[in-house]
């Protein structure tokens, strides 16, 4: 699906900078060009957040004037879930070394990232990736005394 939203880009101490006017976010880029791809990177992802959890990303409106002394981008991606590098929630159990019922109390506690789709759980591969890099130790954390 198309998703087309209007953000405000604007000259930064640092970087070029460029949020939209109705999702919450921002990104820089280090020129014109790189924050324009910056831009469509954030709102792909957005509209896939969105996706992941069943909801419909809010109306986009247009016209607004900057109110960073910037100018209006207008920026346009395609995203769908089918994009998304991902596996069944029993592959990635598989992956982790955990039971399935524990990848579905990861995915409830945002632990990995994924969602239904009728009766199948899909697993983002990039969350469980991450979730390797970087394991957690075994057992209870221990109480700060």
């Amino acid at each position: 699906m198309q998703y087309t939203y209007e953000f405000e880009m604007w000259r930064g101490e640092f970087a070029w900078i460029a949020a939209p006017f109705d999702l919450a976010g921002i990104t820089q880029g280090v020129d014109v060009e790189d924050v324009c791809e910056s831009a469509a990177d954030l709102l792909r992802e957005l509209a896939r957040e969105y996706l992941m959890r069943g909801e419909t990303p809010p109306k986009a409106t247009f016209g607004h004037e900057p109110s960073h002394g910037g100018v209006r981008l207008v920026v346009s991606v395609d995203a769908t879930l089918d994009d998304i590098e991902k596996v069944s929630a029993a592959q990635a159990a598989e992956l982790l070394g955990v039971s399935r019922s524990r990848v579905t109390a990861m995915l409830h506690s945002g632990l990995l990232e994924g969602w239904k789709d009728g009766r199948n759980t899909w697993v983002t591969k990039a969350s469980i990736d991450a979730r390797l890099a970087s394991p957690t130790p075994a057992g209870r954390p221990k109480v700060a005394r």
